[in-house]
């Protein structure tokens, strides 16, 4: 979020001549930081946060790296006054706070305030004497409304403690990865080239996992200090080996029960928890091997600053020879979690902690009791992962309820709600591992999860004014733990692991598999779950999550459900195959993100095109989450009704249709030779072809596929289908290539290919009109506003990269090129990749046209006409250049703007309106506010819309038309 100087103004006008330490610094570093600089992570600013020596910190933004000292309004900054027995100026105050911390619990920024006058003093500058010189900055309240930058490093990415947790559990990731290579090396052949059995790779898995975990503990306090370092800098390399299997064994060793006279490990707690219990194999480790484990992995980097939710998918990604295979570390980032748990559940448990503190008229005891009643929901709430992985929506999951559990056991330490506080720490109930469950194929991350949740209550137990009672007081030893299952989630019954009674969500991040990908197996198993389904081998892999998700909500419909896929699955034919059996059940769409790119990976490699999905049973309020463009942020849309498109419309499937819904010409999909390339010609191979037979030449048509209509390439097609069998005679290099792709036929896999075998010259699809026909690329890149089309003449043959209709005229030409026709395309047509694939049978043959008269016909053919002659201005350049974004002549923008005019009148537009423009220059990332005018039955297009209200529009005309077939 950009920091809004038209906020900081307000803020200034409402903060000038307020401002009481004890009363208002609450309020007033809270309002700063969400209205003004857009802070997200509020619920974890600490307010007078007590240290060890008595005093209290007044605002620490752990996250931000910052600590401020306020001051009340008018208090001299550098007068000293009495702390803790000794006078002291508001930055010394401050500078002994931060020193009393823990060395990574320290942060960068010290901010000395008094409501009226910042100062801001960068501890990455010096030691104490050089910043008692003077600060790094300072500014008056007056200033900061019109310089709100002036704090910018709060919100600044490159300070956060999420960036820097990141960067450290990239760094970490990636030297296990190199550890774990040096340990498949001591199973090498005579080759050097590995030999792992599954039990070795077993072994070495866990024995990765126990490093990693003595690491942290090293690092966070919860070992001796570096005592896992001195532990094996002691030992020659050869004896590494037995030092950690005697380590791991104390690990796993209650302290009475060890060896009382061995010194080297009397420092150790005991873990427990079941992470040491086996007895592995551990490779010997050479110099080498010694080397970098203590002086690259466990030396320099600093173990307590991996995010166990980051950590845990780059780890396995690192390490699972499943995914090691694809290349680069892998992660889910805790930005992407949030947008799965927030509306799935944050967002609300949030809303629902503030209301007791702002809901007026409570007396001390209510409000005690509604923050114990609150506080019995967070550890009552159990959450179910189908698709586990590493663990890290989990972690995430855990952390968060960590945070609000926090928040309330902070409100109820003084007073009365001390008492309920004492009677809640005597029941024993506090938010658990134990509320988390998961089911995952890969015993692997299986691991990997139960370790990063284990770091997770570790880390949460010792992050900044983290309360600690009972079960969470003590972090050794490991008493409780996740409920991860090692199982294959579509064969499994979940109520096994988590009977769907005592559930509160689903939730997670299930396999993406298309279904042209699917090994035979797992179209098995999708056959299975949608055993009853239209269609079922048109479905993602994904979706088994989503039906199975469904059936187990039936036993409990208070379940909720969210789950980031593939954006497939809300696009094209398989939307329809797939949500019909799961809308049967009852599910509703309470919330969606519509497509973003999920950049997932560490090593910034592929990014996929995702969309998030939260249903159930229930009825609830609905809130459509728009990216504008795939790397854009979201804009939250309230929505009547969210339908299997993630469109705020009826709920309707688009079925693939045989013919058009309305009266306009039949598509069709171009030749298909199935001919090896026998009878395809570049220029100059047809030139040198004709040289030696001449005769051939009325044979010869120019070949249009995709990337010859929008490259501007050129290329031609040998056809003999037509040909008599005399003239044959006469032409000996074509029956050679005739010949050529009978061979190549014969030799195919599949039957049909292998039946039209027999009729060599013809192709496998034909589709010659033998008239004039628009010409549709079937796949065009997402990064255009439009899909180029265009005109073929009768003597061309189009390939079935494209599709054709034929006695198409300008008319239908300049309707498919609108923004309406691009915004249904972009809406129900399916997806390569990220690019649009138009389809005859769910694009073309359901779209809505509008009902024109022949003045509206007219206007549109002249337009589409219009846009046709500026491109022909341009004989040098191909489509691909005239479309790209960044190079598309204003000329041809303005042709296409005439042309949406002309449509959208036609859909019941007004041109005579003042905002009709915002309608026609809004690109396809125009995300308004939705305005539908009803008109009788049907619904027309506001002079405002957007391609949102498009959509919404179109799917109105669907329901409506469709109702009367």
């Amino acid at each position: 979020m950009a920091i809004d100087r038209n906020a900081a103004r307000a803020f200034t006008a409402r903060w000038a001549g307020h401002g009481y330490e004890k009363g208002e610094a609450q309020k007033f570093w809270l309002d700063l930081l969400e209205h003004v600089l857009g802070y997200k992570q509020t619920e974890s600013v600490l307010f007078e946060h007590p240290v060890d020596s008595g005093g209290f910190i007044d605002v620490w933004i752990a996250d931000a790296g910052v600590m401020v000292e306020q001051k009340s309004l008018g208090v001299d900054l550098d007068k000293p006054e009495p702390r803790q027995g000794v006078m002291k100026t508001p930055l010394k105050q401050v500078m002994d706070y931060a020193e009393e911390l823990p060395l990574n619990q320290r942060p960068r920024f010290l901010v000395t305030c008094n409501f009226s006058r910042f100062r801001v003093y960068d501890a990455n500058r010096g030691g104490r004497a050089v910043l008692s010189k003077a600060p790094d900055f300072e500014f008056t309240l007056e200033e900061f409304g019109e310089h709100p930058e002036y704090l910018g490093f709060i919100v600044d990415s490159k300070n956060s403690r999420l960036e820097k947790e990141k960067d450290v559990s990239i760094q970490a990731g990636g030297l296990i990865g190199r550890l774990y290579e040096m340990f498949e090396a001591c199973y090498g052949d005579e080759n050097g080239q590995p030999q792992i059995d599954d039990d070795i790779r077993h072994a070495l898995n866990v024995l990765c996992v126990r490093l990693v975990f003595c690491l942290y503990c090293e690092d966070a306090g919860l070992f001796e200090k570096d005592g896992f370092y001195r532990y094996l800098k002691e030992a020659a390399p050869g004896d590494i080996r037995y030092r950690l299997q005697r380590l791991f064994k104390a690990l796993d060793t209650p302290l009475d029960q060890r060896d009382p006279f061995d010194e080297s490990l009397r420092n150790f707690p005991y873990v427990n928890g079941g992470l040491f219990t086996d007895e592995t194999e551990i490779p010997p480790f050479t110099p080498e091997m010694k080397d970098l484990l203590l002086n690259e992995i466990s030396g320099p980097v600093d173990w307590s600053q991996i995010s166990p939710t980051i950590f845990g998918g780059i780890f396995e990604s690192t390490l699972n020879p499943e995914t090691r295979s694809q290349g680069g570390m892998h992660y889910t980032s805790p930005e992407n979690i949030h947008k799965v748990i927030d509306p799935l559940f944050l967002d609300d448990l949030k809303a629902e902690l503030a209301a007791v503190e702002e809901t007026p008229g409570l007396t001390p005891r209510q409000k005690t009791n509604r923050y114990k009643d609150f506080h019995h929901k967070l550890c009552s709430l159990k959450f179910l992962d189908p698709a586990s992985g590493s663990g890290n929506f989990l972690t995430e999951t855990y952390l968060q309820l960590r945070h609000l559990e926090n928040q309330v056991l902070f409100k109820l330490q003084s007073g009365q709600a001390a008492m309920a506080l004492g009677e809640d720490q005597a029941t024993g109930q506090r938010v658990s591992l134990s509320q988390f469950y998961g089911i995952e194929i890969n015993e692997f991350a299986v691991k990997v999860a139960e370790a990063a949740l284990w770091i997770s209550r570790l880390k949460a137990n010792g992050e900044p004014g983290m309360i600690s009672a009972d079960n969470n007081k003590h972090d050794f030893p490991l008493l409780e733990h996740a409920n991860i299952t090692c199982a294959n989630a579509l064969s499994l019954d979940w109520n096994q692991v988590l009977p769907a009674g005592q559930c509160t969500y689903v939730l997670g991040n299930p396999p993406f598999i298309g279904a042209r990908n699917q090994v035979k197996a797992q179209k098995a198993e999708l056959q299975a779950v949608f055993h009853h389904a239209k269609n079922s081998g048109n479905i993602d892999y994904v979706a088994c999550w989503y039906l199975k998700a469904a059936e187990y909500m039936q036993l409990n419909p208070g379940v909720r459900t969210a789950f980031v896929s593939t954006n497939s699955i809300c696009q094209g034919e398989q939307v329809a195959n797939m949500w019909n059996p799961i809308t049967d059940l009852g599910v509703h769409i309470d919330f969606a993100h519509t497509t973003f790119r999920w950049k997932n990976e560490a090593s910034d490699q592929a990014h996929v095109f995702v969309i998030i999905v939260g249903f159930s049973c229930q009825n609830l309020p609905k809130k459509l989450y728009v990216h504008a463009e795939p790397d854009a942020e979201a804009i939250e849309v309230e929505a009547k009704n969210i339908n299997a498109y993630l469109v705020d419309g009826p709920e309707v499937f688009v079925w693939n249709r045989n013919t058009p819904l309305c009266d306009v010409p039949t598509m069709g999909i171009g030749n298909k030779p199935i001919d090896g390339g026998n009878y395809l010609f570049k220029p100059e191979e047809m030139a040198e072809f004709l040289e030696q037979e001449p005769q051939a030449e009325p044979y010869f048509h120019p070949w249009m596929g995709a990337k010859e209509f929008i490259r501007g390439e050129q290329r031609y097609v040998l056809w003999l289908g037509d040909v008599p069998p005399a003239e044959l005679l006469r032409l000996p290099l074509c029956r050679e290539r005739m010949s050529r792709v009978q061979v190549f036929r014969q030799a195919s896999k599949s039957k049909p290919t292998q039946k039209i075998a027999q009729t060599p010259a013809r192709f496998h699809v034909e589709n010659i009109p033998g008239v004039d026909s628009i010409f549709v690329p079937r796949v065009s890149s997402e990064r255009r506003d439009y899909v180029p089309m265009g005109f073929i003449d009768s003597s061309v043959f189009a390939s079935d990269s494209a599709l054709i209709i034929p006695g198409g005229g300008l008319y239908h030409l300049g309707v498919l090129m609108s923004r309406v026709h691009n915004a249904w395309l972009r809406r129900v047509g399916g997806r390569l990749k990220g690019d649009y694939r138009y389809s005859a049978g769910v694009v073309y043959n359901t779209f809505v046209w509008p009902e024109v008269t022949p003045g509206q016909r007219e206007a549109i053919e002249a337009t589409a006409q219009g846009i046709l002659d500026v491109r022909a201005g341009y004989p040098e350049a191909a489509l691909a250049e005239l479309y790209d974004p960044g190079k598309m002549p204003d000329d041809l923008k303005a042709a296409h703007e005439r042309n949406n005019h002309a449509v959208a009148k036609a859909y019941g537009v007004s041109p005579k309106t003042a905002n009709l423009g915002r309608f026609l220059t809004a690109s396809h990332s125009d995300c308004a506010d939705m305005r539908l005018t009803p008109r009788g039955a049907a619904y027309q297009l506001s002079p405002e819309a957007s391609e949102t209200e498009i959509v919404t529009h179109l799917f109105h005309l669907y329901a409506r038309a469709t109702a009367k077939t």
